[in-house]
């Protein structure tokens, strides 16, 4: 379809609209709008809101975009990552190409949140070739009316945000003393659960005093260590109650559980039923 709003370049100008089906609303990432435009100087375009995540690729020129949090250049080469559900605007002052997909699904919410919060509103890769490729093979899907799917769709698109992720993660980590810090302590107490794991001596570990420790682990995880810990511990003692026959206080012992009434007391509250009845449950499953 050829552009119809003011300030877009009818000739080299496309886009395309996508209904997704039930089962792409769902299970997957799909696309709802996807397009290669060619602005002209002086476009605007304000929105309260407009239901979807919308990434653009800047090819040339730039563009400025407002959202709640203030307003952002983007150059050539950048990318952008808009929130639509939310109030924002973009215009440029220059003739700009840009290459865009409006998107949304199950995850995408997750997956914005993650990234915006590393990376923010307008970001560059090191190397952006691929989500370029992949940006516009679902692009050229649908320029060439190839046939849709909408699983390949999803993965193309999971592709996309997961390389923006690990954009995210790597621009956390090379901000912080000890790079990859919180992760070397994960894999230290998926090893030692058997252990005490005080938390001044997982912060030492990290080379972090230990409230520094205690807020980074909360921003990395979403967890703080002494409820990581236990969750940890917990998710050890399920897989043990059902893939074992080990009696409780040695699972107890095996997870780090002080004794078996506290741990029977702490099971039940999570779970809703005892230690014995979530074993006999996952036999009763077996059969």
């Amino acid at each position: 379809m050829k552009p119809a709003e003011h300030g877009i370049r009818n000739q080299g100008s496309e886009f395309y609209i996508y209904t997704p089906s039930k089962t792409a609303l769902q299970t997957f990432l799909y696309p709802l709008r996807v397009g290669l435009f060619r602005y002209e100087a002086g476009y605007r375009q304000e929105r309260s809101s407009f239901d979807s995540f919308l990434l653009m690729a800047i090819r040339s020129g730039s563009f400025d975009i407002t959202t709640e949090q203030g307003t952002h250049h983007a150059g050539k080469g950048d990318f952008v990552l808009l929130d639509c559900y939310r109030h924002h605007s973009y215009g440029t002052d220059e003739d700009s190409d840009v290459l865009w997909l409006h998107f949304d699904g199950t995850m995408a919410r997750a997956y914005f949140d993650l990234i915006d919060g590393k990376l923010g509103t307008v970001f560059s890769l090191k190397d952006p070739a691929y989500v370029l490729n992949r940006l516009t093979a679902i692009y050229d899907v649908f320029h060439a009316a190839s046939r849709i799917s909408e699983p390949g769709m999803s993965k193309y698109i999971t592709d996309i945000l997961t390389e923006f992720a690990v954009a995210a993660a790597d621009s956390a980590t090379s901000q912080q003393r000890q790079p990859y810090a919180i992760e070397d302590v994960l894999t230290y107490i998926a090893g030692h659960l058997s252990e005490p794991l005080p938390i001044d001596e997982l912060a030492a570990r990290a080379y972090m005093s230990e409230y520094h420790f205690i807020r980074v682990f909360k921003k990395e995880t979403g967890y703080t260590p002494h409820a990581y810990i236990v969750d940890a511990r917990m998710h050890a003692a399920k897989y043990l109650l059902i893939n074992s026959d080990m009696p409780l206080k040695q699972l107890c012992d095996e997870c780090g559980f002080t004794d078996t009434s506290t741990f029977c007391a702490a099971f039940k509250r999570k779970n809703g039923m005892s230690p014995i009845e979530f074993r006999r449950q996952g036999e009763l499953r077996q059969l």
